[in-house]
C-alpha cells in the first residue's frame, strides 16, 4: 500500500510537472505571438506614418508649384497690363498731338488762303497783264512780275512761302514721329517678350 501511494504520488507530481511545463510553453508561445503581433502593428504604423509624410511632402510640392504658377501668371498679367496702359497713354498723347497738328495746319491753311486772296486783290492791272501775257517766256514773265511788286506784296509772298514751308516741315516731322513710334512699339514688344521669358526663367 505504501508503494502504491508513493507511486501514485510520483505520477501526480510528474503530471503536475508536465502540466506546468506545457502551460509555460503555451504561455511562452502566446507571449511570442503577442510580441510578433505588436512588432507587426508597429511596422504597419511606421509604414502608415511614412506614407503620410510622403503624401504631405507631395501635397506641399504641389502647393509650391501652384503658387509658383500663380505668381508667373500674375507677373505676366501685370506686364501685359503695364504694356496696355503704356500703349493707351502713348495713343492718347499721339491723338492729342495729331489734333494739335491738324488745328495748326487748318489755321495755317486758312491764313494762307487769306494772304493769297489779299495778294490777288492787291494786284494792279499792269501786274495782271504781265501774268496773262502769252508772248513773254516764263522766266521773263516771272522776272517782270517780281520787279513790279511793291514792298507790301513781297512781304505777303514771303509770308505765304514761310507758311508753306512750315506745313511741309510739320508734315515731315509728323511722318517721322509716326515711324519712330511704330519702331519703338515694335522694339517694346520684342523687349517685353524677352523680358517676360527672362523673368519666367529666373523664377
Amino acid at each position: 500500500m505504501r508503494n502504491l501511494a508513493l507511486k501514485i504520488s510520483t505520477i501526480s507530481m510528474v503530471l503536475l510537472l508536465l502540466a506546468g511545463v506545457s502551460f509555460a510553453q503555451e504561455t511562452g508561445t502566446r507571449t511570442k505571438i503577442k510580441d510578433q503581433i505588436q512588432l507587426k502593428d508597429q511596422d504597419q504604423l511606421k509604414d502608415q506614418d511614412q506614407l503620410k509624410d510622403q503624401t504631405q511632402l507631395k501635397d506641399q510640392d504641389q502647393l509650391k508649384d501652384q503658387i509658383h504658377l500663380k505668381d508667373k501668371v500674375q507677373l505676366k498679367d501685370q506686364t501685359q497690363l503695364q504694356d496696355q496702359t503704356l500703349l493707351k497713354d502713348q495713343n492718347q498723347v499721339k491723338d492729342q498731338k495729331q489734333l494739335r497738328v491738324q488745328d495748326q495746319v487748318k489755321e495755317q491753311s486758312q491764313l494762307k488762303q487769306q494772304n493769297r486772296e489779299k495778294f490777288h486783290n492787291s494786284l494792279t492791272e499792269d501786274q495782271i497783264g504781265i501774268l496773262e501775257n502769252r508772248e513773254m517766256a516764263q522766266n521773263q514773265k516771272r522776272k517782270a512780275f517780281m520787279n513790279s511788286l511793291t514792298e507790301q506784296q513781297r512781304n505777303m509772298l514771303m509770308e505765304n512761302q514761310e507758311l508753306h514751308q512750315q506745313q511741309r516741315n510739320e508734315f515731315r516731322n509728323n511722318t517721322a514721329s509716326k515711324e519712330q513710334n511704330r519702331t519703338m512699339m515694335q522694339n517694346r514688344g520684342n523687349d517685353g517678350t524677352s523680358t517676360g521669358q527672362k523673368r519666367n526663367g529666373q523664377r
